[in-house]
């Protein structure tokens, strides 16, 4: 069984898979997606889904006016409906769980029935048995209009807009064939990408609207609008300009006629060798192009592949081929094709005293098809016993039985993993919390690419550690910029780094020592699986180390973000990367991750901009915008959002980029205006942690000269 979900919150998918694997001993393979756009797609790209689970609630919208809200997930359930079928044309069940506030009879429902979901789960019916059963046995249409309480003649089996075409629709047509000007070849094959997203009565809304010069193009030359329109739209005629009748002079009578008729439309082409003692011609007379008869295109291509497979098995006797459409008046005689006798290739060495007698034989040099497997010669798919059949995938191995007798079998099979699905199965969950204790504290990173999170990363733990905090650097980015950064091309500290990762999910505590309280984690850029062992990583870096700075990208484990209690999103001034971080936000959001208690902003590289604050780069990140603006999602309050600036000095970039070079990280040569910042950024990472005291100032005061103090005298000894 295989069922893809999109619902709101990833442990919903978990609960509904380990419930229904338990219930009916049978394994399902899933995959989880977070929008109704991305459902579309799946279900374009993968046919091999037995069901399809979505929450109507999937997407957060930020109006309470229902009745856009209702046609907006209308429409997406309509167009997935259209998409939802298997490889053998059938359609794949949709089990849909309404929000709170839908009733059985309501129009919803009833449009929802005309449109073939009979899988809505309403009301107190809600729940994780319920959509396993639906799963397990979908109900039929009967039973769907006895559950939904809907009259027949209530229903219209129709989508609501099926034959309408927006505005907005017509307008990108318009633009788009605007764009090809001139260029009548493409505009058949843009006029076959529309057809292929609308039916005919929507294609013939959107012909009236096309340009006169791209219809008379169509109408002459394109098969599918030809057979939408009716022959009273004909526009040809009264666009194609008439060629003006040009009366001749004497002079150009003479000079010109003779002139037109020696211009020649293809190369000529001469034969390499001429047989002098056959009567007949070497040459073959081409026929001239002509009028194709549309109706029987696809019968007469089928019959062109037949008689090339014809031709290779009988290469002697060859039909006369008949050329498409309905003969010329005055066809062209056939002229039959010569048989060429090539000469003989000699051998190397020197020729035998008895050669063997040449026989000729003929050579027919006549392109042949390819010779296509019949249906009975295509290779099946590999099937397994007990799997309902369903296709084997690429890359995925579905080497488990679907029905278990015993449940601890089942605990067994859950362990071995699908590539490519997810599955409800983590490597390893662990209890942290006994670690965590006041002393200790796991920090997050992330940010779009190039907007600096290594460079934070790398100086705050420097930092720190100088201190004398037992800090650690856990390197979970696709790049791992600290394997080149740290190892300083030797070949102990790569052997100590190859293994360093695998070592943490193995309880085995053991990376590159950069100074006597820093310790650096990490492995070659995209190698390894411990990588994904997150809890046990975790725990083994709490048992040696006080903070654990983690760099991270969006590819990370999402159970890094979920374990960590704080996490610092970088950004910059460049308002482009503010989009792929909320997308990605949204994502951890939409898997129950994301708490936006934990979260803080570094302002990095800022700069003055008139118009432009803090507030507004930090406003802006605070909102998940749909590319289409069709919706919004708040990702956290924008008010009360702790953040750091840190001001863009070329002189302090330089020399990081200095410090990278020579594979060696130095807080020297740095300006005291970063330094300070610095500062205020290991404040917030260290000194306050998720364990509120109640306000005492001098405490805090004295917390915070304790540990400032040991900082400055490493700065002064820098400035020396």
């Amino acid at each position: 069984m295989k069922v893809l979900f999109a619902v709101s919150n990833e442990e919903i998918s978990e609960s509904i898979v380990k419930k229904y694997q338990k219930e009916y001993k049978q394994i399902i393979s899933y995959k989880n997606v977070y929008y109704f756009n991305a459902i579309l797609k799946e279900l374009q790209k993968d046919k091999t889904y037995d069901r399809v689970v979505i929450s109507e609630d999937l997407e957060a919208f930020t109006h309470t006016q229902y009745d856009q809200i209702d046609k907006f997930i209308f429409d997406k359930l309509d167009s997935i409906s259209d998409e939802a079928s298997n490889l053998k044309g059938n359609d794949i069940p949709i089990i849909l769980i309404c929000s709170d506030r839908r009733t059985k009879s309501e129009e919803m429902l009833v449009k929802l029935f005309g449109i073939g979901i009979y899988n809505a789960v309403i009301g107190a019916d809600r729940s994780v048995d319920e959509v396993c059963r639906l799963i397990h046995r979908p109900r039929f249409k009967k039973e769907a209009k006895s559950y939904y309480k809907i009259e027949a003649e209530n229903v219209n089996y129709q989508s609501e807009n099926e034959n309408d075409v927006s505005e907005m629709e017509i307008q990108n047509i318009l633009a788009h064939y605007k764009r090809l000007g001139k260029n009548e070849d493409r505009y058949i094959d843009s006029f076959n990408n529309i057809a292929a997203q609308y039916n005919d009565t929507q294609l013939r809304i959107i012909s009236k609207f096309l340009p006169l010069n791209v219809r008379a193009v169509l109408e002459e030359k394109s098969s599918k609008y030809q057979q939408i329109m009716s022959f009273n739209n004909s526009v040809s005629n009264s666009l194609r300009k008439n060629k003006k009748e040009t009366r001749e002079g004497p002079s150009e009578k003479l000079l010109g006629t003779k002139t037109k008729e020696k211009i020649m439309s293809r190369p000529v082409v001469i034969p390499s060798s001429v047989n002098m003692n056959s009567n007949k011609k070497l040459s073959r007379v081409k026929p001239q192009a002509q009028p194709m008869d549309i109706e029987n295109e696809q019968e007469e291509s089928e019959v062109s592949v037949q008689s090339k497979v014809t031709e290779k098995q009988e290469p002697i006797t060859q039909p006369v081929k008949r050329g498409r459409g309905r003969p010329r008046k005055n066809s062209t005689p056939v002229v039959e094709e010569p048989i060429i006798t090539e000469p003989v290739k000699r051998g190397r060495g020197r020729p035998r005293k008895n050669p063997a007698p040449v026989v000729e034989t003929p050579v027919i040099e006549e392109p042949v098809a390819p010779i296509l497997p019949m249906e009975s010669e295509v290779e099946e798919p590999t099937m397994l016993p007990g799997l309902e059949e369903t296709p084997v995938l690429p890359g995925i191995e579905l080497a488990r039985p679907s029905v278990v007798e015993e449940p601890e079998e089942i605990e067994k099979l859950e362990e071995t993993l699908l590539p490519g699905l997810t599955t409800q199965i983590e490597p390893e969950t662990i209890d942290l919390s006994h670690l965590l204790t006041s002393g200790k504290k796991i920090v997050t990173f992330v940010g779009t690419s190039k907007n600096g999170t290594s460079f934070i990363v790398n100086n705050l733990a420097e930092f720190i550690s100088s201190a004398g905090i037992n800090t650690a650097i856990l390197d979970t980015t696709q790049n791992r910029n600290s394997y080149y950064i740290y190892t300083k091309n030797e070949e102990e500290l790569r052997r100590i780094a190859t293994r360093s990762i695998d070592g943490l999910a193995h309880g085995v505590a053991e990376g590159i020592s950069v100074n006597k309280n820093l310790t650096v984690y990490t492995s070659l850029p995209d190698e390894g699986e411990a990588i994904n062992n997150v809890d046990k990583i975790l725990e083994t870096l709490l048992k040696k180390h006080s903070l654990i700075l983690i760099d991270t990208d969006f590819e990370t484990p999402s159970g890094y973000y979920k374990q960590s209690q704080e996490t610092y999103l970088v950004q910059t001034l460049d308002v482009l990367t503010i989009q792929p971080l909320t997308a990605f936000l949204r994502n951890l959001k939409a898997k129950n991750v994301l708490d936006e208690k934990k979260l803080r902003v570094i302002l990095n590289k800022t700069v003055k901009i008139r118009g432009i604050t803090d507030k507004t780069i930090i406003g802006g990140m605070a909102y998940y915008n749909d590319p289409a603006m069709s919706f919004m999602t708040e990702l956290f309050d924008r008010n009360v959002m702790k953040y750091v600036s840190i001001p863009f000095e070329e002189e302090t970039y330089t020399r990081y980029l200095e410090n990278i070079i020579e594979c060696n990280i130095s807080l020297k040569g740095y300006s005291k205006v970063f330094m300070q910042t610095l500062k205020e950024l290991a404040n917030m990472v260290y000194l306050v942690t998720n364990t509120y005291r109640p306000p005492s100032v001098g405490g805090r005061i004295w917390n915070q000269q304790y540990f400032f103090s040991q900082y400055e005298s490493y700065i002064k000894s820098n400035e020396k």
